[in-house]
C-alpha cells in the first residue's frame, strides 16, 4: 500500500487492470489518481474529517476526488449503417496495459497513422505506439524516445505526406521534461531520433526570498503539446511547422526547415487544452479552453471560457483572444478539449466545444464564425437532455463545406463514438449515429484507469479517395477484466 499525498494522508493501494485486488475496501475510479483502494462506509461518520461517505460508492473520498457519473440516457444508440465495420488496432499485445488518445494523420498512400498513449501499471509509466492500418493489415509497434515516459502525443502529415509527432517526454515523475518533435519519411515506419522543441527558459523556479527566479533545469512546467503544418503565408509553396506546448500559456514555434531551426517562442493564449489548424491562406488558427479543474471546474464551471485567436505571420504575433463560448455557460475541464476546423473556402471558422456542469448532462456545442469575432452557436444533444456528451472533434469535407463532428456520449447501454453532420455555416447540425457497431462495456469520466478514454480522438477528410476515417478509444471486456483499446472505421463522402 502507499500513502497517497490527502489531508492527513490516506493509506491506499492501485487496484483493478493496473493494481491488485481490493478485498477490505472499495476499488474506485478517480478523476486524477486512476483506480483506488477506499475505505468502505456507510455514513460520514465513519469518514475522517474532511472526507465524505461518498452516496454511490459507499467509500470514503474527498469532494471532487471521485470521478463523476455518467447520465444514463435511455434513448436509442442507433448506429449509422454508413460506416463500415469497427476495426480494432490495438490488444493485449500492444504497449501499455490499454491504450488511449489516439493522434492521427493521413499518409501519402491513404493509409491512417495513428499515434497513441500506452499506459503502465504505475501513473508515470507511459509508453507510445504507433499503428497503421494498410488494407486488412495492422501494423503495431512501440515508439519512444531517451526518456522514461511519454505522454500527449500529437500528428500531423505535410503536403509531402511526411509526418510529424510531438509528444511530452520525461523521467521519474516530471523530471528531465521536454516537448519532443521527430518526423517520418515512409509512413511512420522509421523516425528521426527526438529532439527538443521546447524554448530554453519556458520554466522558471519560485523565487525564494531575497532570491529572483531562476531557470528550472527539469522543466517541470510543460505539458500539452501539439503539432500544426501548413502554407507559409509569405511563400504558400513553402510549408511552417508549428510546435505548440503548454509553459505559463499556450507557447507557440515556428519551423521554415522541417524542424531544424525553430523560432523564439510565443504566448498565443492562456489556455493549453485544445487544436490548432492552418488554413490555405497560411492563417494559424488556434482554439483553447481557458481555466482549469481547481476550484471545482473538473466537470463544470461558469469560470471556464473557450477562445480563439490567429497568425497571419507564421506565428510572430497573434491577434487579441476573441471569445467562442456564451457568457454564462458552465463549461468542464476534462473531457472537453475544444476542436477546431477551418473552411477557408467558403470562410467559415468551426469550433466545437463542450458544455455542462456537475450534473452530467452534457451537450457539444459547434460554433461558427467568418471573422473571428463575432460566433454562432449550435447545440448537438438530446430532446429532452439525459446523457454526458464529451470530447469533440471535427472536420471539414473541402469539396462540400460539410462539417462531421464526433464525440462520445452516454446514450444507449452504455456509451458510444457517435457522429453529426453540419452543412456550411453550421446553423443547424443532424445526428447520423454511431459509429462503433458494439455498445461500450463502459463510459467514465474516470483519468488515469483502464477505463480512460482520453482528450481527443481522430476524424480525419481524405478528399481525394472521399473517405472519412474515424479513429477512437472504446473499452471493451476481455477475460472479465475492461481496459480501453483503439479502434477504426471508414464511410463514404457523398
Amino acid at each position: 500500500m502507499v500513502c497517497m499525498p490527502a489531508p492527513g494522508g490516506y493509506c491506499t493501494s492501485f487496484c483493478g487492470v493496473a493494481g491488485d485486488p481490493c478485498t477490505d475496501g472499495v476499488c474506485a475510479a478517480t478523476v486524477r489518481g486512476g483506480e483506488l483502494c477506499l475505505a468502505r462506509c456507510t455514513r460520514d461518520a465513519e469518514c475522517r474529517q474532511p472526507y465524505r461517505c461518498d452516496g454511490q460508492l459507499h467509500a470514503c473520498a474527498l469532494p471532487g476526488m471521485v470521478a463523476m457519473p455518467t447520465r444514463s440516457c435511455p434513448a436509442a444508440a442507433e448506429r449509422d449503417p454508413a460506416w463500415s465495420a469497427s476495426e480494432r488496432l490495438t490488444s493485449a499485445k500492444s504497449p501499455g496495459i490499454y491504450q488511449f488518445e489516439p493522434a492521427t494523420a493521413l499518409a501519402s498512400d491513404g493509409s491512417v497513422v495513428a499515434l497513441y498513449i500506452g499506459r503502465g501499471k504505475m501513473r508515470d509509466d507511459n509508453t507510445l505506439g504507433i499503428v497503421r492500418t494498410t488494407g486488412k493489415a495492422v501494423s503495431d509497434l512501440p515508439f519512444g524516445s531517451d526518456r522514461h515516459s511519454h505522454f500527449d502525443p500529437w500528428l500531423v502529415a505535410d503536403r509531402r505526406g511526411d509526418l510529424h509527432a510531438v509528444w511530452l517526454g520525461f523521467d521519474g515523475r516530471s523530471k528531465h521534461q521536454q516537448i519532443a518533435y521527430a518526423s517520418s519519411h515512409d509512413r511512420g515506419a522509421t523516425w528521426s531520433t527526438a529532439i527538443s522543441v521546447n524554448a530554453d527558459g519556458d520554466c522558471k523556479k519560485e523565487p525564494s526570498e531575497g532570491h529572483e527566479a531562476e531557470a528550472d533545469d527539469d522543466n517541470e512546467c510543460l505539458d500539452k503539446p501539439m503539432i500544426a503544418v501548413g502554407p507559409d503565408p509569405k511563400k504558400r509553396t513553402n510549408d511552417i511547422l508549428y510546435a505548440m506546448y503548454s509553459a505559463d500559456g499556450l507557447r507557440v514555434r515556428a519551423s521554415r526547415d522541417r524542424g531544424k531551426t525553430w523560432s523564439p517562442a510565443v504566448t498565443a493564449l492562456d489556455g493549453i487544452y485544445g487544436t490548432a489548424a492552418v488554413a490555405r491562406d497560411g492563417r494559424l488558427h488556434i482554439a483553447t479552453l481557458d481555466g482549469g479543474p481547481n476550484e471545482g471546474g473538473d466537470f463544470g464551471s461558469a469560470k471556464h471560457r473557450v477562445e480563439y485567436t490567429t497568425s497571419s505571420d507564421g506565428a510572430a504575433t497573434f491577434s487579441k483572444p476573441s471569445v467562442v463560448s456564451a457568457p454564462g455557460e458552465s463549461l468542464p475541464f476534462f473531457f472537453a478539449n475544444p476542436a477546431i476546423a477551418v473552411d477557408d473556402k467558403r470562410g467559415w471558422i468551426y469550433v466545437a466545444y463542450t458544455r455542462g456542469g456537475h450534473d452530467g448532462v452534457w451537450d457539444v456545442v459547434v460554433a461558427a464564425s467568418r471573422d473571428g469575432s463575432t460566433w454562432t452557436r449550435t447545440r448537438i444533444g438530446d430532446d429532452p437532455a439525459c446523457a454526458t456528451h464529451m470530447v469533440p472533434n471535427v472536420a471539414v469535407d473541402p469539396t462540400t463545406g460539410t462539417l462531421h463532428v464526433a464525440w462520445y456520449d452516454s446514450r444507449g447501454e452504455h456509451g458510444r463514438f457517435a457522429h453529426a453532420t453540419c452543412p456550411a455555416g453550421a446553423a443547424t447540425c443532424r445526428q447520423t449515429g454511431a459509429i462503433n457497431d458494439e455498445p461500450f462495456a463502459a463510459l467514465t469520466t474516470a483519468r488515469h484507469a483502464s477505463t480512460w478514454i482520453g482528450e481527443y480522438e481522430g476524424l480525419l477528410v481524405d478528399d481525394t479517395r472521399r473517405l472519412l476515417h474515424a479513429v477512437w478509444t472504446e473499452p471493451v471486456s476481455e477475460g472479465g477484466v475492461v481496459v480501453s483499446r483503439l479502434f477504426h472505421a471508414t464511410t463514404r463522402l457523398k
